[in-house]
């Protein structure tokens, strides 16, 4: 490998909360690099976050992204260690390649990996990351478990306290924070005196009410203060897991613990199953009214995947009594609470035109990274893996060499009892780490199969060559495979929404929209 001295590289430090450390465990990781960084004449840009290491989405981690997308900038990598740049497989991978791509070391205090060049120390990062991702599991199931249990005994271990509450740091429970206690004895008295989530939203911020993290109440907050049992003092957590479904995360609920008269009340009981009683009847008899669409209108090509591009808001679509499919307008409170979303309506038919016509260039996109799928090299990527597995079986059989002469050591007097004990126990745990990257390696060569992403590119493909003799609930449904949402907006000067809407110059009013793919 090339001389490291003098290189200009990326330090990236990562703490994790979830851990108990803070922004003093920070500033020594700092202090200690910018100190070694030094000591060896680096020159660095600084990238720095709190966030779990076990996260896989970069979204999560924007400091990191950031590196990753001036990669090009930097001849090395620092880090205090491996583990701080990821606990996640999948990261670790992406950083790994990246490094290889570019050929850029990583540089921590204690070592170099030289992954660009040397298979031994390729093997000793995926050996390491290993460890690093099998350690983040131990410690989130280990965390799960003690916040299940402090939940049992009435402590709030739920992230921030709910709007009126404030966390005792001594007893970790709930204690009531009257000013913002006040406004929520407020909100149930409205709602019990049959006023609806959107009538208060518009009250409290008439009145100059406001939440704790915003300028404005939104109708959304006013909802899950009402149905949130920590009111009544009691404590709710979920243990959940995160899983993916039709191309979207969610949350799984495992097991719920709940513990009752936790913490002092701000609604009574009674008050607050009232409220919810009101709110279950509110709910059934609204059903009919939100039944409609689906009922009496049918499927629409684009049911379900209309949002508003100002708010972000869902949008409805409706069909008129003339037969006519029409696009809402979105009419929903823009975040600071001030107005209402100006997003306009129009007929469906001129964005399902829009739609169609945009479909031929996807198509063309989809067979150009069908034929790149099919023109990679998978045995290239085996013979790598391959070169991989003959220097793990080397290491292996040097494992095995020497704990057969750990005994004629100990008789020739070389080792102690207890050094030959300790030589074992490293000899072992060194043959399990072997044996773990093998099975890895071993079970990659079987999963290095492109059949699954060019079946589905294919089938799309196929979907959009016959999308015009679909009928419109097949066009529905081939769209949601591949189109997660679009995002409609139509805003009008104030002189053209006061035109009446056969007016022709209000109807040729021009809108946007964009596709989001999967």
């Amino acid at each position: 490998m090339n001389d490291i001295t003098g290189k200009f590289g990326a330090t990236y430090l990562r703490i994790s909360r979830d851990k108990g450390e803070n922004e003093d465990t920070l500033q020594n990781h700092r202090e200690l690099m910018q100190a070694f960084c030094r000591e060896h004449e680096y020159k660095f840009d600084l990238y720095e976050e709190i966030v779990s290491g076990g996260k896989h989405d970069l979204e999560q981690r924007p400091q990191l992204q950031k590196l990753i997308d001036h990669i090009e900038r930097y001849q090395a990598i620092f880090a205090v260690s491996l583990d701080r740049l990821s606990r996640n497989g999948l990261v670790s991978q992406q950083i790994k390649q990246l490094c290889i791509d570019y050929d850029i070391p990583i540089i921590t205090p204690s070592q170099t990996f030289d992954l660009s060049n040397s298979q031994e120390d390729r093997l000793l990062y995926d050996v390491s990351s290993l460890f690093a991702s099998l350690e983040y599991e131990m410690i989130g199931r280990r965390n799960k478990v003690n916040k299940m249990q402090r939940a049992r005994r009435g402590e709030h271990v739920g992230g921030k306290p709910a709007y009126g509450y404030r966390r005792n740091p001594v007893t970790k429970r709930l204690e009531i924070y009257e000013p913002e206690a006040a406004v929520v004895r407020y909100i149930f008295k409205l709602y019990n005196e049959g006023f609806g989530s959107r009538k208060i939203v518009d009250i409290l911020n008439r009145e100059g009410y406001k939440p704790k993290q915003a300028n404005a109440f939104q109708t959304a907050t006013i909802k899950r203060i009402i149905q949130n049992p920590v009111y009544k003092g009691t404590v709710v957590f979920q243990n959940r897991k995160r899983i993916k479904e039709n191309g979207e995360y969610r949350y799984k609920i495992l097991d719920t613990v709940t513990a009752e008269h936790a913490h002092s009340v701000i609604i009574t009981p009674d008050e607050w199953e009232q409220a919810n009683r009101e709110r279950a009847e509110r709910r059934v008899q609204t059903i009919p009214i939100r039944e409609k669409p689906a009922r009496k209108t049918g499927l629409t090509m684009l049911k379900d995947l209309l949002f508003c591009g100002v708010c972000g808001r869902k949008l409805v679509i409706r069909r008129e009594k003339h037969g006519v499919y029409t696009i809402n307008p979105c009419g929903s409170l823009l975040p600071d609470g001030t107005a209402r979303c100006d997003n306009r309506g129009m007929k469906l038919e001129f964005l399902e035109e829009e739609v169609v016509s945009k479909l031929q260039g996807h198509k063309q996109r989809l067979a150009d990274q069908l034929q790149l799928i099919q023109q990679q090299e998978k045995e290239a990527e085996c013979r790598n893996i391959q070169k991989h597995l003959t220097l793990i079986e080397a290491q292996l059989q040097e494992n095995e060499r020497q704990q057969t002469n750990l005994m004629e050591l100990l008789l020739a007097e070389i080792y102690t009892h207890e050094e030959l004990k300790l030589k074992k126990q490293t000899l072992t745990e060194q043959r399990q780490a072997l044996l773990m990257m093998k099975y890895k390696l071993m079970k990659k060569i079987q999963d290095i199969d492109i059949l699954f992403h060019t079946d589905r590119l294919s089938h799309i493909i196929r979907r959009l060559e016959q999308f015009q003799d679909q009928r419109v609930e097949e066009q529905n449904e081939t769209l949601k495979q591949f189109v997660k949402r679009i995002h409609y907006m139509r805003i009008m000067p104030e002189d053209i929404r006061k035109l009446s809407t056969k007016n022709k110059e209000r109807q040729a009013h021009p809108f946007g929209y964009t596709i989001e793919y999967f």
